[in-house]
């Protein structure tokens, strides 16, 4: 790995451990597992930009020193970098729609039955990835809380 990308890394983890980090802080001390996971979502959100961030910029300084210097083999590792940066990107995008069908689906399935905990769920999940959205204003990974889920992980459920 090379500078640029610990870079990005390390910044997004500076970043997300100065809000999320407080905000988990916070939901520990006063209990609130919502909160403290609102916190630990915001950190892996802020990481999961700066890893994205600094391959982008690993691979636009690949290419273009690899025009500069004539060098194809650095030209294309830095064509593959962006590409894994913009598939991330993507793959995030999708997980997150699928991850707001579900909630939002789990919702109505809550409501259609009377199941107040299915509701309360779902709109905790939707809230944290509105919530996330908003404060790291990137990729958001959204840590829930798997015990209480009762239906099965489906393979949109990882990162």
């Amino acid at each position: 790995m090379n500078h640029i990308k610990k870079a990005g890394i390390i910044t997004g983890a500076v970043v997300g451990g100065a809000i999320g980090g407080t905000i988990s802080f916070v939901g520990k001390m006063t209990r609130q597992k919502f909160i403290d996971e609102l916190g630990e979502s915001i950190v892996d959100s802020t990481i999961l930009t700066g890893g994205i961030a600094g391959d982008i910029a690993s691979g636009a300084t690949n290419v273009i020193s690899g025009r500069i210097q004539n060098r194809s083999s650095k030209v294309e590792e830095g064509k593959e970098e962006l590409f894994s940066a913009g598939n991330q990107v993507v793959q995030n995008f999708v997980h997150n729609v699928h991850t707001v069908v579900d909630n939002s689906g789990e919702i109505l399935e809550g409501v259609k039955e009377k199941d107040r905990r299915k509701v309360v769920r779902g709109a905790k999940t939707l809230v944290k990835v509105a919530a996330v959205g908003v404060i790291t204003v990137g990729p958001i990974k959204i840590k829930t809380d798997e015990a209480e889920k009762v239906c099965t992980p489906s393979k949109h459920d990882s990162p």
